[in-house]
């Protein structure tokens, strides 16, 4: 074989196993906190939640999270999203429960040792948002 035809031959092994991977990727359900603010219903929920807070360049923008995940909560299921402020996530961090269906927007927003619950959760809420905070921004 000429060795152009090696290095086509290459290149086109390499374009297909990429488009396999961007295939797989975008079948895999991945979604990030970018997906979500392009969401009307979310930012609007989201903004209103945060209040005058809304504001802060890292909250406006989800930084520094995760892919969003999944839990259920009182048989209902959640996103959740857990940004943090870049170069401060000890101490500016947020947990962030968001349901597709009904619209509603959860979180603990924690900033420099003091916690807010947005949203309005019950009390079995606002213990839930504890609970799942405590295990992605304090792991022991």
């Amino acid at each position: 074989m000429h060795t152009w035809a090696k290095r086509n031959s290459w290149a086109a092994g390499w374009a297909l196993a990429l488009a396999a991977i961007a295939t797989a990727h975008a079948d895999d359900g991945m979604v990030t906190t970018a997906d979500l603010l392009k969401c009307p219903r979310f930012k609007a929920a989201y903004t209103a939640a945060l209040g005058a807070r809304a504001k802060e360049p890292w909250l406006a923008a989800m930084s520094n999270s995760a892919p969003v995940g999944k839990v259920a909560v009182a048989g209902q299921e959640f996103q959740v999203a857990t940004p943090c402020k870049p170069h401060d996530c000890a101490d500016h961090n947020l947990l962030l429960l968001y349901a597709a269906g009904s619209g509603a927007v959860y979180g603990k927003l924690y900033d420099k040792g003091r916690s807010t619950l947005l949203g309005g959760p019950d009390a079995a809420m606002a213990a839930e948002l504890d609970r799942l905070w405590k295990t992605e921004f304090r792991q022991q």
